[in-house]
């Protein structure tokens, strides 16, 4: 009879625990409107990314993989736009690839802008990214003031978008 009982208490505390550590609360926001979670990442050129360095600049920061159809199409796209902004920083956060693939990757389009490697997908979950790309604007006090999921078609969406993190600064 005991064991029953003893059992049974088992299984509640075993299912009150699984229950407790997936709710939300132990994950960072980042939605529209909170403070974006911090990160430092290595970079593709052996210096650290951390975003906390971009505080005071707006933020465009592009989650992406080479194996990405529309992430490869957009990345042509965020880097002619970077040529043609100096007052927004881009950062192009790589999901899971290995830093030889990333590097040549990178060369063979000329990439200007800073690329961080994600490993082990630990920002992507901090971000709660689940499919590729993803594009957030961060303002220059750190809030996520847009999320886009998929693919940025044209510069002048990019433009598009720069210009709203302009407008927010203002």
């Amino acid at each position: 009879m005991w064991t029953k009982w003893g059992l049974f208490a088992l299984a509640v505390v075993a299912i009150g625990y699984a229950i407790v550590h997936s709710l939300p609360q132990n994950q960072e926001d980042s939605s529209v409107g909170s403070i974006a979670p911090s990160f430092e990442l290595p970079g593709l050129q052996s210096k650290t990314v951390r975003l906390a360095d971009f505080r005071g600049t707006g933020v465009l920061l592009n989650f992406w993989a080479s194996w990405c159809g529309p992430c490869v199409k957009e990345m042509s796209l965020l880097n002619e736009a970077y040529a043609q902004t100096d007052d927004i920083a881009m950062i192009a956060v790589n999901v899971g690839e290995n830093p030889e693939r990333v590097r040549r990757f990178a060369e063979e389009l000329r990439l200007n802008f800073s690329i961080a490697m994600d490993q082990t997908n630990k920002i992507k979950k901090s971000y709660r990214i689940s499919g590729l790309p993803v594009t957030l604007l961060i303002d220059r006090n750190g809030r996520i003031v847009e999320r886009r999921t998929g693919e940025l078609r044209s510069v002048d969406d990019i433009e598009a978008l720069l210009e709203k993190l302009r407008l927010d600064a203002s």
